[in-house]
């Protein structure tokens, strides 16, 4: 299937590259930034980031995915003006942010990836500074911290400013945060490899990747300084889900709820050892997840759909969901308790109560 979707794609790309061809010398980062009606949006992005390319060694890959607005003639103007390793390329229709990233990924040449979103901008020195930690120490992942609001946000709980090889402490410490998303983590392009992609046409797609890209890294380094400035946007995919809070959306939640499908098996081959607090972190994780859907369809449905049908749909999100969970919900709600959690032992609880599928019947 995933072969199949990579030869519908690469049919429906237009136009190849413009604004710059790729060079003969192999760049060491490619940075990716998928486009999609961004006009008032991509100008700051653009202007963060091109001001700090350095004469050679990084290539931008700019992806328009069939814009209406002017984002196209936008990219257009721009990249003939900036630097010779910037190319543009098109869709020929709409294919989504996950194809659009894995179009990119294809055609990136880079040693590392680094996926920027085309409404955030990067802030100053960053590439210069991924640069020296790259020549110094080599890891096969950097995680940067971000600013959103004026706040300085950190991605990662766990020592910063140093290597590592604790690939235990990397996933501890990413999903302690909670902080999932591509664009603050530089990978390996080997680490991608042919099999990892993002599930085209789905939503949560950072969730469906980057736990995957942490446990093939052998190597991280945590650079707790904000090398992306996080811009809020209403008509955004996020903005889009929360503007979808009064009705339930089948097919977001079911794209949540099998994100992380046969993750707890890869981290069990992986990490057969792995500790009994990272394994804490993954659950609650997973577990207020399982309970932000179930409070999306209670808040949306409560009233609109027979009591009996709601609790079939939250039973069945509870199936797909524990079964993914390294630490069972109903034994994640007792540690709660048993560790003075109280209110999230008691949200929990009521969620897998109401999700319980002898009753549901």
């Amino acid at each position: 299937m995933e072969t199949g979707m990579r030869v519908g794609l690469s049919a429906q790309i237009e136009g190849g590259t413009a604004g710059g061809a790729p060079c003969s010398e192999r760049p060491w980062l490619s940075i990716l930034i998928p486009v999609y009606n961004v006009e008032p949006y991509l100008r700051d992005c653009l202007a963060s980031l091109l001001p700090q390319l350095p004469p050679n060694g990084v290539e931008v890959i700019l992806l328009d995915d069939a814009s209406t607005d002017g984002s196209l003639g936008l990219c257009s103007e721009i990249c003939p003006q900036s630097h010779p390793q910037v190319r543009l390329m098109r869709h020929a229709s709409n294919a989504g942010l996950s194809a659009a990233r894995n179009t990119m990924l294809g055609a990136a040449r880079g040693d590392y990836i680094w996926f920027v979103d085309s409404d955030d901008e990067v802030m100053p020195g960053a590439i210069a500074r991924l640069r020296a930690i790259i020549d110094r120490d080599a890891p096969d992942l950097v995680l940067c911290d971000y600013e959103r609001g004026g706040r300085h946000l950190s991605s990662f709980s766990g020592p910063a400013g140093q290597p590592s090889d604790d690939r235990e402490a990397l996933l501890q410490g990413v999903f302690a945060r909670r902080r999932l998303h591509s664009w603050s983590k530089i990978a390996r392009r080997s680490l991608w490899g042919d099999d990892l992609r993002f599930p085209a046409g789905r939503c949560f797609e950072d969730i469906a990747t980057t736990p995957w890209l942490l446990l093939r890294a052998r190597t991280h380094y945590h650079a707790a300084e904000a090398w992306v400035r996080y811009r809020d946007r209403p008509d955004s995919i996020m903005g889009a889900l929360r503007r979808s809070r009064g009705r339930f959306d089948d097919c977001r939640n079911d794209d949540l709820a099998m994100s992380l499908a046969g993750f707890d098996a890869a981290t069990r081959e992986a990490l057969p050892a792995m500790s009994d607090v990272t394994r804490h972190h993954i659950a609650h994780f997973w577990a207020k997840e399982f309970t932000k859907i179930c409070w999306r369809l209670l808040s949306s449905s409560a009233f609109r759909m027979p009591w009996r049908d709601l609790r079939r749909k939250l039973a069945r999100y509870r199936g797909l969901m524990d079964a993914e969970s390294p630490i069972a919900f109903a034994a994640l709600a007792r540690l709660y308790r048993s560790r003075g959690r109280l209110p999230r032992a008691a949200i929990l609880s009521a969620c897998l109560w109401l999700a319980q599928a002898d009753d549901a019947g």
